[in-house]
């Protein structure tokens, strides 16, 4: 019997729909599926394959054969982690295999918001050729906070020595740092950062982490790069904060509610560079997660633990064997 995998969109690359074809019938969805359109596709799937679309506690509920939530991705908050071990599903994420990509992109949005790269292409598109309003920043001799020190706040740290910045990084987990790199508290490398860019994992306990509190603590003229998740952020508050002068600038790749809304005062605001979530995607990086998210799926289904398994403790709370 062939089992079922749901692809919660059409953007997950044909590789990975190819590795699993011979052993799986793979059901495609639109992107963005709407909670009930995900609970009909999923009643009868072995495992899912989740990238644009949020896999809720009724999804995992009415799936009565499902054994994985496979994440396309690093990040697990689109999946109801409690939901998902209670019932003895494992989610799985692709560890660091689009690091490379989102750190990358960081400083693409970085460099295009202090350089005013957008708004130099807008004005020569429409004939000019004004050079005063286009006075930037430079990097070099700047400060760099880095708010989560794992493999993509690693590169960007690197990165950003690259540049000639000095790099403040800031981890609960506190793993040794490279050569250059200061580890510091929060409160620290909000004071003293001149860009402050994340790259934690979102949490039940650092949601809108970045607040008025913390932006009140920012040095004035700081900017802020989001390539991790939006709802690290306190939208409300960046857009008093920008208003205000506190910050010079902030770079977006990611919103408290996604696809960002097309009324969103982010929209109008002239010191912001914004993108629709795309900092991961490039053709190798896009290639390497869908493999590395159905190779995971295979390995579950054949009975092997994937990498990169989120909640291992699913295991135990299974009621049939693997």
């Amino acid at each position: 019997m062939r089992h079922i995998v749901v692809f919660t969109d059409e953007s997950i690359r044909a590789e990975a729909a190819d590795l699993l074809s011979a052993t799986c019938d793979v059901r495609v969805l639109r992107a963005y599926p709407s909670e009930d359109t995900l609970v009909d596709a999923c009643r009868d799937a072995d495992a899912i394959l989740a990238r644009l679309g949020v896999v809720t506690r009724r999804v995992i509920e009415n799936a009565g054969k499902l054994r994985i939530v496979a994440r396309h991705g690093v990040g697990v908050d689109a999946v109801d982690l409690d939901a998902a071990t209670e019932r003895g599903v494992v989610v799985t994420t692709t560890g660091s295999e689009n690091a490379a990509a989102v750190a990358e992109y960081a400083f693409a949005l970085l460099l295009a918001l202090v350089r005013h790269v957008i708004a130099a292409d807008a004005g020569m598109r429409e004939g000019k050729w004004d050079r005063d309003p286009l006075v930037g920043a430079e990097l070099d001799g700047a400060t760099m906070g880095v708010i989560g020190y794992g493999a993509i706040g690693r590169r960007v740290a690197r990165q950003a020595m690259g540049f000639g910045m000095q790099v403040l990084a800031c981890d609960l987990a506190s793993p040794t740092p490279e050569p250059g790199v200061t580890l510091t508290s929060l409160d620290d490398l909000l004071v003293r950062s001149d860009v402050v860019s994340l790259h934690t994992r979102l949490s039940a306990d650092n949601v809108r982490l970045i607040d008025a509190d913390a932006f009140a603590r920012m040095k004035r003229g700081a900017c802020l790069v989001n390539t991790a998740r939006g709802e690290l952020v306190d939208e409300a508050a960046l857009i008093e904060a920008l208003a205000s002068g506190t910050l010079r600038g902030a770079a977006l790749d990611t919103y408290e509610r996604e696809p960002l809304a097309a009324h969103s005062p982010l929209r109008s605001i002239p010191n912001v560079v914004l993108s629709p979530h795309v900092a991961g995607q490039t053709d190798a990086a896009l290639r390497r997660v869908g493999i590395a998210a159905a190779q995971c799926i295979l390995d579950e289904l054949g009975g092997r633990t994937p990498r990169f398994v989120y909640n291992p403790e699913a295991y135990r709370n299974r009621s049939w064997n693997r």
